[in-house]
């Protein structure tokens, strides 16, 4: 029992000679052995019984501790084990059940050694089974193993426990360091999602109206679209401005279309939304929408207009009547001829309205899509329907035609497939003019003027652009100027176009402004009801007139249709049939007063004469007034229908006709206040003058340059002309004509009074480089435009700070005067007190005046420009320091606070000018433009042409701009500033200045020998020259004794004047 339950071996079992021939077979274990593989992983068969399941059964007590011991030692390896990955295993270590060994022990009976090996299988691998049964599974003789003696069994079980607990430790160390990373991350995650969060943000303050109550334009403030769709569905022609309160440009723009709103209510709806409202339905849809204001122009069949230009009321109106009469109608190749004059090409399409009814509908679409690139029809669309088109020479139609300066070009597109798109895309393709209006936006100005400038130089025609007319004098006469410039092959059909028709169109267009001015005088002076009284007073040759010139009219082709198809209306086409042409229609020509019946019918004088469909009766064209006894039949015939008779038909013509003439006098005393209608007239040509316009025939071809011809509007963009130096609002007629040459930097103007004698005169001295170049001058100043001037601010603030002292002083002495009076008025009421009278009023003086006593402006550093640079500086008998400075120049404050002590130091210099010019304003001749700033050049008195520059490689500092200056002085300014320079010099500096004042006397001593041997005929400047040597002679001494001992350098100093009078007086009339 006791050999059963003992745990140490035997002698026999664990002898050497038991093991030496294992040992001999096998290698020896590694130092740290792998955990062994559960044992209980096996269960398909049991474990066999050994004979230490005999002695635990017989001995519960040993069993019992023996179990808790391994149990314990189990707790201890399946922690590192669970922790850990399963290892290889290496060559020759022993292996787990697994693992078979190299040779097994037979059985042995002996109990003791049954039991040895058991527990020595239990100590150095024990199973990692949860099961307890570690002493049945032990004792299987398929796991025994050779064993060594007791001292290595004893070794290897204190490596084992070693390396356990290093595991154990590394074990936990991972497993904790897992947790804390997972804590972290959770932290980490969880501040994320809170600082990730959406920010809080406040409410957005309720929406204000943008317009004032009562305004013509719907205002919708919370963004709402609904009620505008639907109102947009249902009018003819709907504005809606989409704006955000906020924004400066919007509010600009406020002012503007209300204003056209006010003139077009009846013909448009106008509305206006907050697209910038948060939350509301505007800025929900449109996401996309880069600037602010946005301006649509929509129609019912969902056609949009986006507006480009600026927010101005004369421009929005020019955009509402454009959008109004998108198409014009030719009825003769002379109405043709007449807007061509003013437009850069027309776009004319021949067509059968009747048959061609929807390439009609997407002609007129293409007239509107193309006003989104130009909102004035500089480019303008036509049509000529019926049998017109046979005057035009056209034989096919339906078909279009572009007309431009020089040639015609047809589109040869398959007509029943028109599009909008591609009819805008053909004419942009093939248009080519020989001049432009250019009207840069606010945020890309130099990107819309670069690519004309590049092609090389430009004649830039700034002049008022008259937008409320339909063409513009100094543009025509532009027109005529390029078309002249370019026309190489000298074409004859362009030169009586450029030469003669348009000068006669320009004639034309004076007398009819004139005409219509005196009209609009009448018409806007009495009431709108009271437009009848002027059909009476007014002849009929003054009807016609004004139906032929002061109001010539174009009427579209939809306008005329609205009018006679309406239920108002009894229109009928001649001789009751189907009208082959909207021409046949003439009910619009009787409501303009036209002076006989056979001129109705037709657009215009010159038209076929077609009879009214309205006015029947021998006296349709001198008006509709009857009086009672000749309208009775009139009269019983208007009671029989329900019909509205047309002196009361909102949409008849007369009134239409009324409305219309009545707004275009509205427009020409806009106009009129703007002062944008310019007339231009040409002088009388002298015999012997030269025709400078016919020299500059085909000049395009004869050289490498050739210039580009834009026109731009005075107005809006005279901050250009300000630019290039000439203040264009303070101008003649507010017009000034520049060539800008990109290729040279140059620029150049005319300062001629405008016509196109002087500007052909202009671009032919310019080819022949006898005009001159335009010079800036910061001098100019410029009433209408906002710009920093630092003079201007330092005196408005001296001026403030003087008001103020004056305020304090004055109040100062009202206190002190009070004081004293009241003071005066206490003692002598006291005296009179004491003497038993009345106080007598004692005379009050007013306090005294305090002199204004305000510091002399002296500046040391001039300032000046390219007007008076020639004078100042080279035409001075002085020598003269110039800085060229820029405003963007960092380096150039450096050199003005260094020159400003500089001129300090020398203030009492004679003859010596420190000033200063702003390179980037002012232009000044090639010689003296300066490429780098800052620059320093200096001019000596008497000889300019010796100008120097300070060296780039000289640091910029005192010392150094003091030798530059000294160095360029004459010997006798030279001596003077030294002892200017001298009497205002620290104690530091004092040796140096002293040695540099020596040498200058001794050269001032040796020139004044050398004068003195010259001088041999003159008496009197030899005395001259002695007294001179005499001062220099002192002032040397009195150099060296300041040297060696300490003296008064202002006595010294005092000298000089004499020295420098001596030395410089030009006679010797006095002797001083």
């Amino acid at each position: 029992m006791n050999a059963l339950t003992s745990d140490h071996p035997s002698a026999e079992d664990c002898s050497s000679s038991n093991f030496q021939e294992a040992a001999r077979r096998r290698p020896p274990l590694p130092p740290p052995p792998p955990p062994p593989a559960p044992f209980a992983t096996s269960s398909s068969s049991p474990p066999p019984s050994s004979t230490l399941s005999l002695a635990v059964a017989n001995n519960p007590t040993q069993h019992n501790h023996h179990h808790q011991h391994s149990a314990s030692q189990l707790r201890r390896q399946q922690f590192p084990s669970a922790g850990r990955k399963a290892q290889p295993r290496q060559r020759g270590a022993a292996s787990g059940p697994s693992a078979s060994p190299e040779r097994q022990q037979p059985h042995d009976d002996n109990p003791a050694g049954s039991g040895t090996t058991a527990a020595s299988v239990v100590t150095d691998r024990p199973p990692a089974a949860g099961n307890g049964n570690v002493a049945a599974t032990a004792t299987d003789p398929k796991f025994e193993q050779p064993s060594d003696n007791g001292g290595q069994l004893s070794g290897g079980h204190t490596t084992v426990d070693e390396k356990t607990r290093r595991y154990n430790r590394i074990s936990m160390i991972i497993i904790y360091g897992r947790e804390a990373l997972c804590i972290l991350a959770l932290i980490l995650t969880t501040y994320a999602t809170i600082q990730n969060s959406p920010p809080k943000v406040s409410k957005a303050p309720p929406a204000v109206p943008f317009f004032a109550k009562g305004s013509l334009v719907s205002d919708w403030p919370t963004g709402a679209l609904g009620t505008t769709q639907t109102r947009v569905s249902v009018s003819e022609l709907s504005l809606v401005l989409y704006y955000a309160p906020w924004c400066a440009e919007s509010q600009y723009a406020r002012h503007a279309y209300e204003q056209v709103a006010q003139l077009y209510y009846r013909e448009a709806h106008f509305a206006a939304i907050n697209c910038w409202q948060p939350g509301g339905e505007c800025r929900q849809r449109y996401t996309k929408v880069q600037s602010w204001p946005v301006l649509m122009a929509y129609q019912p069949s969902g056609l949009a207009v986006q507006y480009h230009e600026a927010w101005t009321t004369a421009a929005l109106s020019r955009f509402v009547q454009s959008l109004m009469l998108p198409l014009h109608r030719f009825a003769s190749p002379g109405d043709l001829m007449d807007h061509m004059t003013g437009k850069d090409a027309v776009v004319v399409a021949f067509l059968d309205v009747g048959l061609d009814s929807k390439i009609y509908q997407r002609y007129y679409q293409a007239s509107l899509k193309w006003l989104e690139k130009d909102p004035f029809q500089e480019v303008s669309f036509g049509v000529v329907t019926g049998e017109s088109a046979q005057m035009f020479g056209v034989e096919m139609v339906p078909s279009i035609r572009l007309y431009l300066w020089n040639e015609t070009i047809e589109y040869e597109g398959n007509s029943p497939r028109w599009t909008p798109q591609d009819l805008n895309a053909w004419i942009q393709k093939q248009l080519h003019v020989v001049s432009l209006w250019v009207s840069p936006p606010g945020n890309i100005k130099s990107f819309t003027l670069d690519p004309y400038f590049r092609q090389g130089p430009a004649l830039i025609l700034f002049t008022p652009r008259p937008l409320y007319e339909d063409s513009c004098d100094a543009y025509m006469m532009l027109r005529q100027l390029s078309m002249q410039y370019y026309n190489c092959p000298g074409d004859a059909w362009i030169l009586e176009m450029a030469r003669e028709y348009i000068a006669e169109q320009r004639a034309a267009n004076v007398a009819r402004y004139e005409q219509k001015r005196e009209h609009c005088a009448r018409v806007l002076g009495r009431h709108p009801s009271q437009d009848d009284e002027d059909d009476d007073e007014s002849s009929p040759g003054n009807r016609r007139n004004r139906c032929k010139d002061g109001f010539k009219s174009t009427v579209s082709v939809s306008f005329v249709n609205v009018l006679n198809t309406s239920k108002f209306v009894d229109g009928k086409p001649v001789g009751g049939g189907k009208p082959s042409s909207a021409g046949e229609y003439c009910d619009i020509a009787p409501a303009m007063d036209c002076a006989k019946h056979e001129e109705c019918g037709a657009f215009g004088p010159e038209g076929p004469r077609k009879p009214s469909l309205m006015w029947q009766s021998r006296d349709a064209c001198t008006g509709r007034r009857h009086n009672e006894a000749e309208s009775g039949y009139d009269q019983e015939q208007s009671s029989a229908t329900s019909m509205i008779d047309a002196e009361h038909d909102y949409r008849g013509p007369k009134l239409l006709t009324r409305q219309r003439v009545r707004r275009q006098c509205e427009l020409l005393q806009l106009a009129e206040a703007e002062k944008t209608n310019v007339f231009f007239t040409e002088p009388e040509r002298q015999n012997e003058s030269m025709d400078y316009y016919a020299a500059i025939g085909g000049l395009s071809c004869k050289s490498n340059k050739t210039l580009t011809f834009l026109s731009m509007d005075s107005n809006l963009y005279h901050a250009f002309g300000e630019r290039l130096g000439v203040d264009v609002l303070n101008e003649p007629n507010r017009t000034v004509a520049f060539i800008v040459d990109h290729t040279d930097e140059s620029a150049y103007a005319l300062r001629d009074p405008i016509n196109l004698h002087t500007l052909s005169k202009f671009v032919h001295d310019y080819y022949n480089r006898s005009v001159q170049r335009f010079l800036r001058s910061k001098a100019t100043t410029y009433a209408h435009t906002h710009a920093f001037n630092a003079d201007r601010y330092v005196e408005q603030e001296r001026g403030y700070l003087e008001m103020h002292r004056k305020a304090l002083a004055e109040a100062r002495a009202k206190a002190e005067a009070e004081s004293k009076q009241r003071k005066q008025t206490v003692e002598a009421t006291n005296k009179q007190t004491k003497a038993g009278s009345k106080p007598e009023p004692t005379p009050t003086s007013p306090p005294p005046e305090r002199a204004h006593t305000a510091a002399p402006t002296y500046r040391r550093v001039r300032e000046i420009t390219s007007s008076n640079f020639q004078r100042t500086v080279l035409e001075s008998n002085r020598t003269v320091v110039v800085s060229f400075y820029s405003a963007q120049c960092a380096f150039c404050y450096i050199q003005a606070h260094h020159l400003l002590t500089v001129s300090h130091m020398l203030r009492h210099q004679p003859g010596l000018w420190f000033v200063r010019i702003d390179g980037e304003l002012n232009d000044l001749p090639w010689e003296y433009t300066m490429d780098v700033f800052p620059s320093l050049i200096i001019f000596p008195r008497g000889r300019k042409a010796d100008s120097r520059i300070f060296p780039e490689t000289l640091q910029i500092n005192v010392p150094n701009l003091i030798g530059f200056i000294l160095s360029n002085l004459t010997p006798a300014e030279r001596l003077h500033a030294n002892f200017l320079l001298c009497s205002d010099v620290n104690a530091a500096s004092r040796t140096g200045c002293l040695v540099m004042l020596k040498r200058e006397l001794s050269d001032g001593i040796r020139l004044s020998l050398l004068d003195w041997r010259r001088a041999t005929d003159n008496a009197c400047e030899r005395d001259r020259i002695v007294r001179r040597l005499q001062l220099l002679k002192q002032a040397y001494l009195g150099t060296l004794r300041c040297l060696s001992h300490s003296c008064d350098l202002t006595q010294l100093a005092n000298e000089r004047k004499r020295i420098f009078q001596l030395w410089t007086e030009p006679s010797c009339s006095r002797l001083l």
